[in-house]
């Protein structure tokens, strides 16, 4: 008997074990990741011909059908009620005994204890909540055109084109704000309507998030990436809370369109990327600053009161800062080049808030904390980043 050529086929036999399972485990990694979209029941969310016992299948009190045979009229129909998408957590939505996001939120005087998710809440400026139009975002289906704004977004530049044209590019708005789509944050911004908008989203592959399809950008935000975390930012902590993608720019204008600002400069250009319009002197990015910089890494204004942020360089989620990378969760920022960068969220919340133009904090309000020089306030609101003007 040739032993060695036993011994060959025992080690070939054992090679191609190894092989194939090893391209299993691959296979199962990969499915695991493209199948981190919707999951559940199909009838939770959609209806074949919107009729069960002669009643119809709409969860929303529309009498339906609606696009993509779902059980909604309107992105808020799904997503603004506590029964709706398993029971489990969503952009608007909490766990079973948990508050709807139709309801009032408890927030208390920064959004990280409550019941508050990373978006605030549409609770505010919603016409069956508290319908205060400075507190939220007016979309369709949740209020009427802000009362005082109209249409068209305070710092509209039509000029931003680069994830598809918002509001088709004209000068003025005519319409109103929607969820998604031409007029809208997420999705696909030359889509009509937000079913169209959205397409492909909710069960697209989200393995990756590079921007390049819905759903392969951070929240359905078209072109916008980040590290989105699992719980929507319920009650979150310096170890566990989204990671959002910003840029240590030096121009006014903006060469990054992934960070989570560029998405807001597209309704509010001239706040963000609007070309001389930051810096006083029209020409250089730097203090003293007409309007305040987003996508400004701290790192780079070492020895000043921004080097001793949150206190203890911890990463803070009452003013969150993004980072130029977001592959995971940062606990501490002010480490390198590019990890603590200030951004429109910094300071806003994207839906709404208890408080005036969408603050994660009181700044202008009875009882509010925002007292420069008062030495009681601490690490916190404007303080977190200025903490020398306490």
């Amino acid at each position: 008997m040739n032993t060695n050529k036993g011994r060959k086929k025992m080690n070939g036999g054992k090679f191609k074990l190894l092989t194939l399972l090893a391209a299993t485990a691959l296979v199962l990694f990969c499915a695991g990741n493209v199948l981190a979209a919707a999951s559940g029941a199909c009838v939770n969310c959609h209806t074949m011909h919107n009729s069960q016992d002669g009643a119809s299948m709409m969860v929303d009190g529309t009498d339906g059908p609606a696009p993509a045979l779902v059980r909604a009229a309107s992105c808020y129909g799904c997503h603004g009620d506590v029964d709706i998408v398993n029971g489990t957590w969503d952009n608007f939505l909490t766990a079973p005994g948990k508050t709807p996001r139709i309801n009032a939120q408890t927030y208390g005087d920064y959004g990280v204890s409550g019941d508050t998710l990373a978006g605030g809440s549409f609770y505010w400026v919603d016409d069956a909540g508290m319908a205060a139009d400075a507190k939220g975002h007016n979309v369709v289906s949740v209020a009427g055109q802000d009362g005082k704004l109209g249409y068209q977004p305070p710092g509209w530049d039509p000029n931003f084109s680069v994830n598809g044209q918002i509001n088709g590019g004209a000068e003025t708005w005519n319409n109103q704000l929607t969820c998604a789509g031409v007029t809208g944050c997420h999705g696909d911004h030359t889509a009509t309507d937000d079913f169209t908008a959205v397409k492909g989203g909710h069960h697209g592959d989200d393995s990756e998030l590079d921007g390049s399809t819905v759903a392969k950008s951070y929240r359905f935000l078209k072109g916008i990436i980040g590290y989105e975390d699992p719980e929507w930012e319920f009650q979150p902590t310096a170890t566990k809370h989204n990671q959002y993608h910003g840029e240590a720019r030096t121009a006014d204008t903006a060469t990054n369109t992934k960070t989570i600002s560029y998405l807001c400069a597209e309704c509010h250009g001239d706040f963000h990327s609007g070309e001389g319009t930051l810096g006083a002197d029209g020409t250089t990015w730097g203090a003293p600053w007409l309007r305040h910089p987003t996508d400004l890494d701290m790192n780079d204004l070492p020895n000043t009161e921004y080097a001793l942020y949150n206190g203890d360089k911890s990463y803070s989620v009452v003013a969150p800062v993004a980072s130029e990378d977001v592959s995971a969760v940062k606990s501490s920022v002010l480490v390198g080049a590019g990890d603590a960068v200030v951004t429109c969220i910094s300071c806003h919340r994207a839906h709404g808030s208890p408080f005036d133009d969408l603050l994660r904090w009181k700044y202008n309000e009875d009882g509010h904390l925002m007292v420069a020089a008062n030495g009681t306030s601490g690490n916190v609101g404007c303080f977190v980043c200025h903490t020398t003007k306490d």
